[in-house]
């Protein structure tokens, strides 16, 4: 009875947003560019006549197993900027056009408005992930001359990982979207602190002050260290027999998002309860 009333209330909550994101310019066109891109940019590759060692050959990106790391590798780029952009931007418009007022006024508590937030994040990353499964599974199957079963699932472990990258990212922009209120400036300050400060305060700041591995454990390297590109993790192994790594293992990777996540979400909850309408 509790089961069948939580998935009554959860399926009414992403309805709410579906009704929302319909009419959000920027859903549609984030969707399609990432539905369009994901097989394209990885297709893309064949145009490239020969790929510098170890790889030398571009058969690698596109036949089992490998094709699972190298369209996570592109997949990566994709929800770092449209997925977590969309995060930001589904809940900055709440502020700017007092949706959420409206919501909470006509009925919904801010556990349910929250609760809608986050439904719509798992929805999204599952979206993602399902697509990506499919991308790779038909990019692998006509381009391996031979498929074999032990091969097509040998890389399968990257479904997982990629749906914690997606909602990695996500949940990292609902936090700024529910903390900034602002559209550009969250988008601003999530930008800016992937690409370069996040970068500074682990190589500029902790590894100065201390050269240890827990500088690997900030929250969008591990994102990131998901789905890495593939050819690095062999220095990665080369270096980790003197002692130092590029990358977290996958699943150190995996634990540490899952527990920043669970913060984002939960500060994020925090805000909204605390939130002015």
């Amino acid at each position: 009875m509790l089961t069948t009333k939580l998935k009554t209330n959860m399926f009414f909550l992403l309805k709410l947003e579906w009704k929302k994101l319909n009419k959000l310019t920027a859903f549609r066109i984030f969707i399609a560019f990432y539905l369009v891109l994901l097989p394209t940019l990885l297709l893309l590759g064949k145009r490239i006549p020969e790929l510098p060692p170890p790889m030398m050959t571009n058969e690698v990106l596109f036949i089992f197993p490998t094709v699972w790391e190298w369209l996570a590798y592109v997949g990566n780029w994709l929800c770092f900027f449209f997925f977590g952009f969309l995060s930001i931007i589904t809940i900055t418009t709440e502020y700017s056009y007092r949706t959420m007022r409206q919501n909470i006024i006509t009925g919904l508590s801010r556990k349910e408005y929250f609760l809608a937030k986050l439904y719509l994040l798992l929805a999204i990353s599952t979206f993602a992930t399902v697509y990506y499964t499919l991308c790779a599974l038909l990019i692998g199957y006509f381009n391996t001359p031979a498929i074999y079963w032990h091969k097509v699932v040998q890389n399968a472990w990257f479904i997982p990982r990629y749906f914690l990258m997606c909602f990695g990212y996500m949940s990292f922009g609902a936090l700024l979207g529910f903390w900034i209120k602002r559209t550009g400036i969250a988008l601003f300050l999530y930008l800016s602190y992937i690409m370069f400060l996040e970068s500074i305060l682990r190589w500029g700041v902790h590894m100065q002050l201390w050269k240890h591995r827990s500088m690997h454990f900030y929250p969008m390297n591990a994102v990131e260290d998901l789905t890495p590109l593939p050819f690095t993790q062999m220095a990665d192994e080369f270096l980790s027999s003197y002692g130092f790594s590029l990358f977290l293992s996958p699943v150190e990777a995996a634990v540490t998002t899952i527990v920043y996540s669970g913060i984002f979400l939960f500060l994020g909850y925090k805000l909204v309860q605390r939130a002015d309408l």
